[in-house]
């Protein structure tokens, strides 16, 4: 009897001390997921500024394109409506962006948490590569074509070497920002502050997370 009492003891001690752990376990979780949730909510002020000044400027591009194209301001209206089109997928990214902060914030499940914060970093990341790529357009909106009538080697010429030499620059860009480029500073540099650190900071709480429930 005994003998039977004292393991009866021990296992009921034992039950006690996994129900405890479970419990810290799960408290621990639970406030690490908080973590995450502010850091995650970060980025909501960021992107809403980005939306709230990118679509009125989105829409005065559009509106000078239109009328450069009424006055057949062709490169002007090529200009500016290439970087209306770029500025207006970028307004879409960031719609995006917010849809995947509200998804990380929302869910429970780690995996899909994980998931939803890679999309959230690649995203990131091609915003900031399609963005480089107006650089080259906005020389072409200051082109006069009488003046390259007038003067097609000259000024042709100088703003020709000038659209070459943004184009480059926006691939040199392109090229340092790329997702799969290592040790770039240009990345580092662009990709920092209050847009890029809370997703950095979050994927970190994140393996936290993975941590307590392995």
């Amino acid at each position: 009897m005994e003998n039977n009492e004292l393991q009866s003891i021990w296992k009921s001690y034992d039950q006690k001390m996994e129900s405890m752990l479970t419990l810290n376990t799960e408290v621990a979780v639970m406030l690490t997921k908080q973590k995450l949730n502010q850091q995650i909510s970060r980025l909501y002020l960021p992107k809403w500024t980005a939306v709230l000044i990118g679509v009125p400027y989105t829409i005065v591009l559009m509106a000078i394109t239109i009328i450069a194209c009424l006055a057949k301001a062709y490169f002007v209206a090529l200009g500016f409506g290439a970087i209306a089109l770029i500025m207006a997928v970028l307004l879409g990214i960031h719609f995006y962006q917010l849809y995947l902060i509200g998804q990380v914030k929302s869910n429970e499940e780690v995996l899909s948490t994980q998931e939803h914060l890679s999309k959230l970093r690649i995203s990131s990341f091609q915003g900031l590569n399609l963005a480089v790529f107006q650089l080259p357009f906005w020389c072409v909106c200051w082109v006069s074509v009488d003046a390259l009538k007038e003067s097609p080697f000259l000024y042709g010429g100088i703003n020709l070497l000038v659209f070459a030499l943004l184009t480059y620059l926006a691939y040199w860009l392109y090229q340092r920002l790329s997702y799969g480029h290592e040790d770039s500073r240009v990345r580092d540099f662009f990709l920092s502050g209050r847009d890029w650190e809370p997703i950095v900071k979050s994927t970190e709480i994140l393996e936290q997370i993975r941590e307590y429930e392995r």
